[in-house]
């Protein structure tokens, strides 16, 4: 018994006519009569029977068809579900992020954007560092990967979704709030506070660089973890910290400020990343598509712009 011949039967279950079966299928009356009399014969039962000029179900028949329909329809939404999935469709798409990108708006919206082009899809994100996405993608393990760190691996691809210059967060009651102008000097003798080194390994590097380029040792330097617990600190008056200038909405500004400061030129970039060899598979190019779509237009940094994520190599996907 094939699939075809279900579909056979069904038909002319509901035409109740061989003829108009046969005109409905696109095929020669004959041989339609002969394939149902053969699969009566496999399953060894009646399944018509002549009323008038046509034909009727008898109660063998009644309740195959029903059985067939049921049977046809989950084939159907099997074929519908499998194309759905090869064509990015349907499925589940996981993406890596690092945790402190949430804040920043161009995931938020990029999921959006993908959530509005492949509504059926579902999404897991992943919280990884950058470095743990590269892995990930590598093993097969994520489809898509969001941080603050480009690869340098040839077999992944990225494009860069934002840029922001860092500067220094601290309390409206701090001492320096009250500057016109912040330099790294002004640093000496404050307890500064940074995101963890795991996480942000070359931008603790470009800080501690760019202060001793000035002559300046930071001192009192610690690490926090957690992101809201590294701002409370700020608040309270308890330290001070380097923080992005659009991340600075997380403060209220009635609590905190954020101010430039004069003689640190780090900029810090957001990063989408894929398998190179993955870039046409459907789901994947539904991600790409949605980060253009959503991802500013940037133009190449000035200057030596140094930092955890402007300057790269490889950058093979520019805008």
């Amino acid at each position: 018994m094939e699939l075809r011949h279900l579909r056979y039967f069904v038909t002319i279950a509901e035409e109740q006519s061989f003829r108009r079966a046969a005109t409905r299928l696109h095929v020669s009356q004959s041989p339609l009569s002969r394939q149902m009399k053969d699969l009566e014969e496999e399953m060894g039962v009646a399944l018509f029977e002549p009323a008038g000029r046509g034909i009727k179900l008898t109660a063998a028949g009644r309740l195959f068809a029903e059985r067939a329909q049921g049977i046809l329809a989950s084939v159907d939404a099997a074929v519908d579900e499998a194309k759905g999935v090869a064509e990015g469709k349907l499925g589940t798409v996981v993406i890596g992020f690092e945790t402190g990108a949430t804040f920043m708006g161009v995931l938020s919206s990029l999921v959006a954007a993908f959530r509005k082009r492949t509504p059926r899809v579902g999404l897991q994100l992943v919280p990884l560092s950058s470095v743990e996405q590269w892995t990930a993608l590598r093993q097969g393990t994520i489809a898509f990967g969001y941080g603050a760190y480009a690869p340098s691996d040839d077999a992944l691809s990225y494009l860069e979704m934002s840029r922001d210059r860092l500067g220094l967060l601290l309390s409206r009651e701090h001492r320096l709030s009250r500057l016109a102008k912040i330099r790294l000097r002004d640093l000496e003798s404050e307890r500064v506070l940074l995101q963890p080194r795991q996480l942000y390994p070359s931008l603790h590097a470009d800080i501690i660089t760019a202060a001793r380029a000035q002559g300046v040792t930071l001192r009192g330097t610690a690490e926090v973890l957690d992101l809201e617990a590294l701002l409370a600190l700020v608040v309270i008056g308890d330290a001070v910290t380097f923080l992005a200038e659009k991340a600075s909405d997380l403060v209220p500004p009635t609590s905190a400020v954020w101010r430039p400061v004069e003689d640190l030129h780090i900029n810090l970039s957001e990063f989408v990343t894929w398998r190179a060899k993955e870039a046409d598979a459907p789901v994947v190019r539904a991600l790409i598509e949605s980060a253009r779509e959503v991802g500013p237009r940037l133009q190449p940094a000035a200057g030596r712009p140094r930092s955890s994520s402007t300057t790269h190599r490889n950058r093979r996907h520019k805008r």
